[in-house]
């Protein structure tokens, strides 16, 4: 390691060069943005107010005008006269009347608001609904321009807000039957006694107006040389955001938008007035939002612009700095790069010369090892055998390498081989143990394949035989002897217990039923035998008069049987088992509902295994007979069993028990001992 101890000093020194540099190059365009976020902060701040002052000051223009008329002495009298029958009115009232309708059109004129005034004078018929109009305090239409809208629910609720209020008052933009829109100005109308407490208006002036001939114009203006700067009005309650101005995009005005969208800028405006921050407007593009409160109603001005304009400058800055950065890592990086070159180039000979040692070392390895080792190319000839194979097979090395692996085994042999070649395409490592015959002698070996990936031998495919006759040859030994010592146990415990004769063998075949019909796989089924004929050896500590005894036992006998789980337990913990055999035993009395022993745990924290020996246990003890009763038939069994399932037993493995029970004709037949 101490050799490459430089290079790591040098790479460690120029991966801390570059992340130094990285941080203080975005610490640097970061504060280059937000410098501008609060220059154009500033910018928009203003235009907004500007915007908010324009529309404040159109409005009480209007409002200005329509109290005019509300003031004049004639409107006050013919309102105070209103309520005199039409018997009673002379024509000097119906005169004033008519006065007033030429004073309306006058106003609407001078407001410059409508297009039904200007149409009056030369008698155009024109459908605007809009205009000037004078109601009485129940909302009925006394006098209007031409063209004025019929009285509606709108019109009645400006004039009930107006009512309210006690002054002039914006209903707000509505859109009216053709889906314009409409906003309504209402003015109360004073008595003539205006020395009189009495707060009751004995009329309305209705203004009706098309923000589109005056008041949406004011949106039309640019304050700032920008292309994507916008202002749109908008207003709403807890649940949506209406526009009530012209969007772009294709948009109409009244579009709504759900206020759970919180990172809508019309949301954000509406909900933080004043405040400033970078949201996406309703096409889906980011911009810079503001918002302002418009006085006198319950509108408010969005002014925002496209984050890609405002910031234009600022993202090239920063991508000009990236640039330079990049340029400034690439030449650091290629003088890293050079120097390192030239010092590998001086240690790259001196490397060559110890690969030359190892290899030869390698081949006295090789060569000296007993196991069998050949190399086969892509072309499946063989590109190289050591030593120990050469001299098994009696063939020089000189006289296999690149011919076929024919030349070196049998035929059967050969296609052994080849096809553990089929399992390790996907380039692992593959192991396994065959009965193989080398040299007209058979022997079990452990075969290993490793496909190599790299270098000059890239898709070769290394074999190595590891001749492993006599290791099996005690392992079956071992294997036998470990069969017998398990026979013994479980015969002696069918002699200490002889109502369980054949138990164990019977329960364990019942196991392995169910455990292949739920697909368990093989070596939890292994496990699953084993324990399964080892579960009642710790019967052999309990008197043999408690395991014969015909009536019911004692609470005492009862803890005493329970016992023999932690007896075999005892027994078995000094062996070693493939799996968990010792675990399963001692579960397997546990119950689904913890009401089981020795440890009182339920359905999920009970093996799979101990729950199919559970129900295969209960199964064997009801069907088989004993010397004190008969077996039940496996119907019966079987529905006695799922009686408890649940509770006692898993409902998963009663299925599976089920399906398979009747299909066993040989499992009927243990109903039939001979009762003695």
């Amino acid at each position: 390691m101490n050799k490459y101890r430089p290079v790591f000093a040098a790479g460690a020194l120029l991966a801390s060069f570059l992340v130094i540099s990285i941080w203080l190059i975005m610490q640097y365009v970061e504060s280059e943005r937000e410098r501008d976020m609060f220059n154009w902060q500033g910018r928009l701040s203003i235009l907004a107010e500007s915007q908010e002052r324009s529309i404040e000051d159109w409005l009480d223009s209007q409002i200005r005008n329509l109290k005019e008329l509300a003031e004049n002495p004639l409107t006050q009298i013919y309102l105070s006269m209103e309520a005199i029958s039409e018997e009673q009115q002379s024509e000097i009232e119906r005169g004033q009347a008519a006065h007033l309708r030429n004073l309306l059109a006058a106003t609407a004129k001078r407001s410059g608001l409508f297009a039904a005034a200007q149409k009056i004078i030369s008698n155009q018929a024109e459908s605007t609904n809009d205009g000037i109009a004078i109601l009485n305090a129940h909302s009925q239409l006394l006098i209007s321009t031409r063209n004025f809208p019929k009285i509606n629910a709108h019109i009645i609720e400006a004039v009930q807000l107006a009512t309210r209020n006690q002054h002039a008052s914006v209903y707000g933009i509505y859109s009216n039957e053709g889906r314009e829109p409409r906003l309504i100005i209402a003015v109360p109308v004073n008595r003539v006694q205006a020395a009189t407490e009495s707060r009751d208006f004995p009329g309305f002036i209705v203004a009706v107006i098309n923000p589109d001939l005056s008041l949406y114009k004011l949106f039309s203006q640019h304050w700032l040389t920008t292309l994507t700067d916008e202002a749109v009005l908008v207003s709403g309650d807890d649940s949506s955001t209406v526009y009530l101005s012209p969007l772009a995009g294709g948009y109409q005005v009244f579009h709504r938008a759900a206020v759970s969208s919180e990172q809508l800028a019309s949301n954000f405006a509406r909900l933080k007035t004043g405040d400033f921050d970078v949201r996406k407007d309703y096409r889906g593009i980011d911009v810079l939002v503001t918002g302002r409160s418009i006085d006198k109603t319950n509108w408010v001005l969005v002014q925002k612009i496209d984050v890609s304009e405002a910031l234009r400058e600022s993202t090239a800055y920063q991508d000009f700095v990236h640039t330079v950065f990049l340029l400034a890592v690439f030449v650091i990086t290629m003088s890293f790069v050079a120097i390192w070159r030239h010092s590998t180039s001086v240690r790259l000979q001196k490397t060559t010369e110890r690969l030359a040692a190892r290899t030869a070392l390698l081949n006295a390895v090789g060569d000296n090892i007993r196991d069998h080792i050949f190399l086969l190319g892509s072309d499946q000839n063989v590109i190289f055998i050591n030593k120990t194979l050469s001299e098994c097979i009696g063939v020089h090395y000189e006289d296999i390498v690149g011919k076929s692996l024919h030349h070196i085994f049998s035929i059967e042999t050969t296609e052994h081989l080849l096809e553990l070649k089929k399992f390790s395409e996907e380039g692992e490592v593959r192991n396994r143990i065959m009965k193989l015959s080398i040299a007209d002698n058979e022997h079990d070996y452990h075969v290993s394949l490793v496909p190599l990936r790299q270098g000059d031998f890239k898709n070769s495919l290394l074999f190595v035989l590891h001749d492993i006759t006599e290791l099996k040859q005690t392992q079956d030994r071992h294997n036998r002897l470990l069969e017998g010592i398990i026979a013994t146990l479980v015969y002696a415990t069918d002699m200490h217990d002889p109502h369980c004769a054949h138990h164990s063998e019977r329960t364990r075949e019942v196991a392995v039923a169910i455990a292949h019909a739920m697909g368990l796989p093989e070596e939890k089924i292994g496990a699953l035998a084993m324990a399964a004929l080892l579960a009642n050896i710790g019967k052999l500590y309990l008197p043999r008069e408690i395991l014969t005894k015909h009536a019911p036992l004692t609470e005492e006998e009862e803890l005493m049987l329970q016992q023999h789980v932690m007896h075999t337990v005892d027994i078995l913990k000094g062996l070693e088992f493939d799996g968990p055999v010792i675990q399963i035993i001692e579960q397997k009395n546990e119950r689904p509902d913890g009401k089981g022993y020795p440890a009182g745990l339920t359905a999920d924290n009970i093996m799979q295994e101990a729950r199919i020996i559970s129900v295969a246990n209960a199964f064997v003890a009801m069907s088989s007979a004993r010397a004190y009763r008969p077996g039940l038939p496996v119907n019966e069994v079987i529905d006695a069993l799922l009686k408890q399932a649940d509770e006692a037993f898993d409902r998963n493995v009663i299925a599976a028990l089920f399906h398979i029970a009747e299909n066993r004709s040989d499992w009927k037949n243990w109903q039939a001992v001979q009762m003695s």
